[in-house]
């Protein structure tokens, strides 16, 4: 039981502390480099912030929204450019977000008017 309530803590407490943010991410945020950011998680293949999620690091307008969309876009062409499959050690049935057939993928520059 104290070992549990122990485990709750801390994950409580490191997500207050934004334990999933790199020293780099929280370094650009800080610095309002949002297209740089972007390009960051994308190129690592991260999902893109949505508006809300960019607003708790900081970047509440619709320019600096922007900003970081245009940068994951570039960093997703670069993540996806060649790769066949998407894995991870956790989870190797990982959606693959870098396939061209998929037609609904949130991803396509053409879609987006890149």
């Amino acid at each position: 039981m104290a070992r549990l309530l122990g485990l709750c803590l801390l994950g409580i407490s490191l997500t207050f502390l934004g334990a999933c943010s790199s020293q780099h991410e929280i370094d650009l945020a800080k610095n309002k480099q949002w297209e740089e950011l972007g390009t960051y998680h994308g190129e690592q293949g991260y999902r893109e912030l949505n508006e809300i999620d960019l607003g708790k690091r900081g970047g509440f307008s619709d320019v600096e929204y922007e900003e970081y969309r245009a940068g994951y876009l570039k960093g997703r062409f670069d993540y996806c450019a060649g790769k066949k499959t998407v894995g991870t050690v956790i989870n190797p049935g990982y959606p693959n977000d870098c396939q061209d057939s998929q037609s609904s993928s949130s991803y396509g520059l053409a879609e987006r008017g890149y």
